[in-house]
């Protein structure tokens, strides 16, 4: 709502050169409103220029209508009474208004060109008397016939500039295809140069021509392997519905007989057939009733204040006679002491309960049509999504085992991975231990680690010294230490890793938990954010709403007090109780009604002169400003002809300008 009123402000200050703000223009009064659109229709030429306030209310609301009909303005379905629109521009009520510049201003193109041709296309009122003189008949005729030359010449300037447009949309085309053209010429250049640069061209052709078959086969194949799958996916989905509609069928069927079936079929026939025969057409009778009523609503001419008074007693004097018709026969009934009243009570009852099962039977249809839409639409999305066959019944059940097997054999594996690595660590860290306590370890072992695959399988040579024996020894009571080392430091720490195993799986069960709540709670602050906004903004348009009629009624009310004096007054004058001296109330009003009808006149009156005398004030300013510029411009030769030193003395007085020769 706060976008469509800055849009509406902006349009308006760059239309009409103001300075509106969304504070002013929201706060504007009806009358003012109605001026603003009177401005805009007087700048798209759909009206003409007039003052709302010197101007009569009724007339100006006709020449505004007047105007919305010229730019081809619908109001909304919400309003389709013509007198409340009616109603609610004499009132100048936003809710109205607002969508009328809205509309104005989304369209302008269409409303400058709808303005153009109603100068010329609508039709001049003539009364019908005026037909039966025979010089207006015959101007007439031509005048119509100049208007069907006009729109034939509208027509072919119309087609015109489109086959011009057209002509420079195929010019612009030929272009980019002579550019697009003369680039192809360029790429084939170039690739004929480097393609003469390769050795056994032909060979290099022939295999990329063979190439390109291949791919086209492929692509084909493929294409005709999505179809297939296509095929197969819509052959499964109706197998699915038509064994899921067996089965209801099977499921229905069991522990019913024929008879049953044929009561259950002859319930739905009867159900159908009250819908056929009565539900529906009082239905499209009540709806061609209404159509036919607003038919003639937008048939009527404007409606006036008397025929609303008039329309409006003659209302009142059939709701009364409908009420003594109805109290006569209720009397009439209560003395014959009608003995079918009870059963016609019921007879009324049972058809307004079919009426009302009905009516719950439509509704529940059009639910179950919206849900069987949502239904499809989700499993479309949900294919186009996974771009799969979506598993369900035992599928999805084998499907769901699998993952759950799945998942616990990834866990158990990962707790023996974590374990490895605990393990790997410990004893990597124990050989760094012992590096540092031995430092012929560190140059001992890359040599064992280098040994061929002969020694690894035990076939070790015999050493040729004393030396290499002691080291040998040396080696292997190092080695039996640190596997005593890892077995020791295995036992110890095989206890706490079993103990750490299920600590890290809660862990891990923890973390996901977390997450999912976090994701929860994500997902819930944001709707519970944007449902705060949406409830924030109804509250104000309550409030505001809530301001606009206490407003209105405080209007009201004063106005309903204003009456009820004037009545209380009119009481006593009927009661010849009026105090002497004091003037009657009809006779006052009649002085006020006359008062503002002679201030009214002389408003129009000098209106119109000023519209009269408007081109000689604009002459007469002119001629003023033209004085004034002559003036300045004397002045200023005066001035630069002093600087100069010409030999005088130029002095201004109140009425007069010297000048004194030296």
């Amino acid at each position: 709502m706060t976008d469509e009123l800055k849009y509406i402000v902006t349009q308006i200050n760059n239309t009409l050169n103001t300075e509106y703000n969304l504070i002013s223009f929201d706060s504007m009064s009806g009358e003012g409103l109605l001026q603003v659109l009177v401005d805009i229709l007087v700048h798209f030429n759909a009206t003409t220029k007039f003052d709302v306030k010197f101007n009569d209310r009724e007339d100006t609301v006709r020449r505004i209508l007047e105007g919305l009909q010229r730019i081809q303005y619908r109001p909304h379905i919400e309003i389709s009474d013509p007198t409340s629109f009616r109603r609610s521009v004499h009132h100048g009520d936003k809710k109205v208004i607002h969508p009328i510049l809205r509309y104005i201003f989304d369209h302008k193109e269409k409303i400058h060109q709808l303005t153009y041709l109603a100068r010329f296309l609508l039709p001049i009122s003539l009364p019908p008397e005026a037909m039966a003189n025979p010089e207006i008949a015959n101007l007439w005729n031509e005048y119509l016939l100049i208007q069907e030359e006009f729109k034939q010449a509208h027509k072919g300037h119309i087609e015109s500039s489109k086959e011009t447009s057209h002509l420079k949309e195929l010019r612009n085309d030929i272009n980019a295809i002579e550019m697009e053209k003369a680039n192809v010429k360029k790429r084939i250049e170039r690739t004929q140069a480097r393609l003469d640069k390769v050795p056994q061209q032909e060979l290099v052709l022939e295999a990329a021509h063979a190439l390109r078959l291949e791919r086209d086969r492929q692509k084909e194949l493929e294409a005709q392997l999505e179809d297939q799958k296509h095929n197969l996916h819509r052959a499964q989905t109706m197998q699915e519905r038509l064994q899921k509609e067996l089965s209801n069928a099977r499921m229905a069927a069991q522990g019913t007989s024929a008879q049953q079936m044929m009561e259950t079929i002859q319930e739905e026939t009867q159900v159908m057939e009250f819908m056929v025969k009565q539900k529906l057409p009082n239905e499209m009778r009540n709806m061609q009733e209404e159509i036919k009523l607003l038919e003639e609503v937008i048939d009527e001419p404007n409606v006036s204040k008397d025929y609303l008074n008039d329309l409006q007693m003659k209302v009142d004097s059939t709701s009364r006679k409908i009420q003594q018709f109805v109290e006569k026969r209720l009397s009439e009934r209560g003395d014959h002491n009608d003995s079918l009243v009870p059963f016609r009570q019921q007879a009324a009852l049972i058809a307004r309960n079919k009426e009302m099962a009905a009516e719950q039977l439509n509704q529940a249809n059009k639910e179950l049509r919206e849900v069987e839409t949502i239904l499809m639409h989700k499993q479309k999305l949900l294919k186009d999504t996974v771009g799969e066959i979506v598993l369900r019944g035992e599928d999805l059940k084998q499907y769901v085992n699998t993952l759950r097997a799945k998942s616990s054999v990834y866990k158990q594996q990962r707790s023996e991975l974590a374990s490895i690595r605990a393990e790997v660590a410990d004893l990597t860290q124990t050989l760094e231990n012992l590096k540092a306590q031995d430092p012929t370890l560190s140059s001992t072992l890359p040599q064992v680690t280098e040994e061929d695959s002969a020694s690894l399988d035990g076939s070790i040579s015999r050493p040729d010294s004393p030396l290499e024996s002691r080291g040998l020894t040396e080696l292997s009571r190092l080695v039996e230490g640190l596997v005593r080392a890892v077995q020791t430091a295995r036992s110890r720490v095989m206890p706490i890793s079993q103990k750490m195993r299920p600590l890290r799986e809660h862990i891990d069960e923890l973390k996901d938990e977390r997450d999912s709540k976090k994701n929860a709670y994500l997902t819930l602050s944001a709707t519970l954010d944007s449902e705060a906004k949406v409830l924030e903004n109804e509250n104000l348009e309550t409030e505001k709403s809530i301001k606009e009629l206490e407003s209105e009624w405080n209007h009201l009310k004063l106005e309903y007090e204003r009456a009820e004096n004037l009545l209380e007054r009119v009481r006593d004058e009927m009661n010849n109780r009026r105090p002497e001296g004091e003037i009657p109330v009809k006779e006052s009003l009649q002085n006020q009604i006359r008062e503002q009808e002679n201030k009214l006149k002389d408003l129009q009156l000098e209106q119109e002169e000023l519209f009269e005398n408007q081109d000689q004030r604009l002459e007469q300013q002119k001629l003023w400003e033209d004085v004034k510029q002559l003036m300045e411009v004397k002045i200023q030769c005066m001035q630069e002809a002093k600087a100069k030193g010409l030999g005088g003395t130029f002095s201004i007085a109140k009425n007069s300008e010297t000048f004194t020769l030296h």
